[in-house]
């Protein structure tokens, strides 16, 4: 097996094991905030598909949407985690798209002879706000009652859409700053290791 390969899946098992962390640790992957939470695990996304490519990306996300899957019935991470997350197209094809957005971008960005770390940057920030953008659109399409609404905090004449554009901003975007400052920092040395070990083989 090339060192490339090794390399490879030592560093997505460890990515794995540190979203099992950020998922089972209180506050290491999510900030409760009112009945939502702000979520820190897509930095650990981001940072896949940057330092590896989009495949990798795709499973860190999808591997982070199954554990927001199965939390949703058995420990949910917020308030409404049980009404909107047992829908796999919310728990899951966002953190699908997270990945592969990420990996994708940052190739795209190399490609136009970007730096490595501006390719990341613009990168995380797209991969984040698609992650964001899908699970509140999602919300909205399927889930627009009163009840629902209730349940995020809607009070008086306020509808869900509303309380979901407050949530766009008071979670989005700190996420998608915190991302897009903090990626580069961990993806960069990880993705220059990996070019490094690229031609280098094992016999």
């Amino acid at each position: 097996m090339t060192r490339h390969k090794t390399f490879r899946l030592v560093v997505d098992a460890l990515l794995m094991a540190i979203v099992l962390l950020q998922n089972l640790v209180p506050f290491l992957g999510y900030i409760p905030f009112g009945p939502f939470s702000m979520t820190l695990i897509g930095l650990t996304v981001i940072v896949a598909g940057s330092a590896l490519g989009p495949r990798d990306g795709l499973l860190i996300g999808g591997f982070w949407g199954l554990i927001t899957f199965v939390r949703a019935f058995t420990w949910p991470s917020s308030p409404v985690a049980p009404l909107i997350f047992t829908n796999p197209l919310i728990s899951i094809l966002p953190r699908l798209l997270m990945g592969l957005v990420a990996g994708s971008l940052y190739l795209w960005g190399r490609h136009r002879q970007w730096s490595m770390r501006q390719a990341m940057q613009v990168a995380a920030g797209c991969a984040a706000l698609t992650n964001t953008v899908l699970v509140l659109g999602l919300v909205f399409l399927f889930y627009q009652t009163p009840a629902v609404a209730t349940a995020f905090g809607a009070t008086g004449n306020q509808t869900l859409g509303y309380v979901l554009m407050i949530s766009l901003f008071t979670n989005g975007i700190p996420e998608l700053i915190l991302d897009v400052l903090v990626a580069p920092l961990i993806a960069m040395p990880l993705r220059r290791q990996w070019e490094r070990l690229k031609p280098q083989t094992i016999k």
